[in-house]
């Protein structure tokens, strides 16, 4: 995956020619052992520098190993050793390296998102035969019972249909309304290759975890004076963001909101 990332050109293929070859230093351009390249080892036994020229390692390199490895591990805990969870796994993975080009390059590669969007249908297919591990009235949802408040029907197709719909055609509105000040068509295409993915009324709660970490790392960071308010603020972390969140802790999220709705009452 770092490879993929750091290998990126804007413009280019992202599994183009520019994948061959050994990896080297980006700054002295040495070719680097087997032993350099051991994901997070090598990084700590180095000290995060290259043993040739010293220069300092990107943090991209454990940070990208250590996500991956977590996404791993913990994916088949929550869905079990199941062909949902391999699907999962792989989404949650090509949605890590679409992140990193984003924030490097303010792009998302149209053949990441169709990536997304198989995954998606592959997802979808694996529900609707019953080979899944949700016991929710609504299969396939990572909100458990709650979904059922929101959904207007247990067909799995239907419902990931739905989500792709509304989430390209609301953040399509957003670019239209803005002329394409806010946010990009890649992030249009991403959420709704998301929710072939994750399906309605999952894809809600996607969007509203991508708009508040949105909102709070852009005020952060217009308060830091890093950004000014007509820079551009690549959305795909954001929307992976919320992914992430669903998957991991939606029902908690809903439950709380819930409970919250209740006390106010």
């Amino acid at each position: 995956m770092n490879v993929l990332i750091l290998r990126y050109e804007l413009g280019g293929a992202v599994f183009g020619r520019q994948l061959k070859g050994r990896s080297s230093c980006h700054h002295c351009h040495k070719t680097l052992s087997w032993y350099e390249l051991i994901p997070i080892v090598s990084f700590v036994i180095q000290l995060g520098r290259c043993r040739s020229c010293g220069e300092k390692i990107s943090f991209q390199y454990p940070l990208v190993e250590i996500m991956a490895g977590i996404i791993v591990a913990t994916i088949p805990q929550i869905l079990g050793i199941t062909p949902l969870a391999f699907v999962w796994v792989a989404a949650l993975l090509v949605l890590l390296v679409i992140s990193f080009i984003d924030a490097r390059h303010y792009v998302i590669p149209d053949v990441l998102t169709i990536i997304i969007a198989l995954l998606g249908i592959a997802a979808t297919a694996i529900i609707a035969i019953g080979d899944t591990p949700f016991l929710a009235l609504i299969p396939g949802t990572f909100l458990g019972d709650y979904a059922f408040v929101f959904s207007f029907t247990n067909n799995p197709w239907l419902l990931r249909l739905s989500a792709a719909f509304v989430g390209g055609a609301f953040f399509s509105s957003i670019i239209l309304l803005s002329r394409g000040k806010a946010m990009g068509w890649g992030d249009a295409k991403l959420i709704a290759a998301v929710g072939l993915l994750i399906g309605w009324p999952d894809v809600l709660l996607v969007i509203m975890m991508a708009f508040i970490a949105g909102a709070i790392i852009g005020v952060t960071m217009l308060v830091g004076k890093k950004k000014r308010f007509k820079d551009a603020l690549p959305f795909g972390p954001f929307i992976a963001f919320g992914v992430i969140m669903v998957v991991y802790f939606g029902y908690d999220i809903i439950s709380l909101y819930f409970r919250f709705l209740h006390l106010g009452v």
